[in-house]
């Protein structure tokens, strides 16, 4: 049977040899999977009817990326794999100045919006570049896997595309048979030891938006639903509010209509969704790319697992790095705590380089 470290090599050596692959752990698993592909060839989800992993991005209108599998593999998972990658010192990636007023101005620039636009939310977001010369994808995926057992860790590579990888704390769907879940996740505060944990009419109003919106949308292509209590979840050094929800789907509609109702959802896009998108697209002043896009698990053994890409990076070349971090945006938000909400969230992968 394949183990770990095998597993790890040959993550390197499609790396190396220019080949497309992924390796993921689902929250709470204690097994990595593979995906490899034989060749370099570009595929694209046409009807999400495909068998394999899927790579989407934030716009919905833009193809997303798909692995047929090739090459397949499960390994288990130990701590004891990881003894060559332990932490050493945090490094620290100082925030500029300038990028900081931007984002600011963005913030206030957006509930300007918010007061003339009836809308309720939008999610901003920024990106941070970094110089990292020394940057190895394995280990930084390997203390993924280490640090945050609770989300789902990947890494995703494709040579016309980029590297691309994250810890993500939330699912945006999972189907198998005719039943479904999906959850809403919204509101951040940063976890600390033993504090007790309050959150303010801010949070609790955008997990009510995200919520709402979720489940009314939800309730056109499904024929049931049951929405859970709101809870605090913890991911890595940050908590959120989430809810979950679930039910059975209408067998007359597809997957693809499913996955159109829900993407991109009011937790990183906003709500009306529409408005929100476009004032995103017009409004950020960088491309999101596959940032707040969708990955997973699609057809596999007849059953579905897509999770929201958060808390990623994107390695722009061999020397820089692009990490990718929001927050949403409503008519009480404060713009120094959102800046400070974006730091905090950066600090997820700035953890592991």
């Amino acid at each position: 049977m394949a183990t770990a470290p095998f597993l790890f090599e040959k993550l390197k050596e499609s790396f190396a040899e220019q080949l497309p692959f992924v390796a993921y752990k689902i929250a709470n698993q204690n097994t990595v999977k593979a995906v490899f592909q034989k060749d370099a060839q570009l595929h694209l989800v046409k009807d999400y009817t495909e068998e394999g992993f899927v790579f989407a991005p934030f716009d919905s209108e833009q193809a997303p990326v798909f692995f047929p599998r090739h090459t397949a593999m499960e390994v288990p998972f130990a701590e004891e794999d990881l003894e060559k990658v332990a932490f050493e010192k945090s490094k620290v990636f100082p925030e500029s100045t300038s990028h900081q007023q931007e984002h600011l101005e963005l913030v206030n620039k957006t509930k300007e919006f918010l007061d003339n636009a009836a809308v309720s939310k939008v999610v901003i977001a920024r990106s941070k570049t970094i110089s990292f010369p020394d940057f190895n994808f394995l280990k930084v995926f390997q203390r993924l896997l280490l640090h945050y057992p609770n989300a789902t860790s990947y890494v995703w590579y494709h040579p016309k595309v980029g590297l691309w990888m994250g810890a993500s704390p939330e699912l945006l769907l999972e189907v198998k048979e005719t039943n479904f879940h999906t959850m809403s996740l919204a509101g951040t505060q940063t976890f600390e030891v033993g504090a007790e944990v309050t959150w303010g009419a801010k949070e609790l109003e955008e997990q009510k938006l995200v919520t709402d919106y979720v489940v009314a949308n939800l309730k056109k292509s499904v024929t049931s639903c049951s929405v859970s209590e709101t809870h605090t979840v913890r991911a890595g050094a940050l908590l959120h509010l989430k809810t979950a929800i679930s039910g059975t789907l209408d067998a007359d509609k597809g997957l693809s209509e499913i996955i159109a109702t829900l993407h991109p959802t009011p937790a990183v896009c906003g709500y009306p969704r529409e408005k929100a998108k476009a004032f995103i697209l017009k409004n950020e002043k960088f491309d999101r790319s596959y940032y707040t896009g969708f990955f997973g698990e699609l057809n596999v053994d007849s059953q579905t697992a897509l999770y929201v890409n958060l808390r990623c990076l994107e390695r722009d070349t061999s020397k820089t790095l692009k990490l990718y971090i929001g927050g949403g945006i409503t008519a009480k938000s404060n713009a120094e705590h959102e800046w400070e909400e974006t730091v905090s969230k950066c600090k997820t992968m700035e953890a592991v380089l």
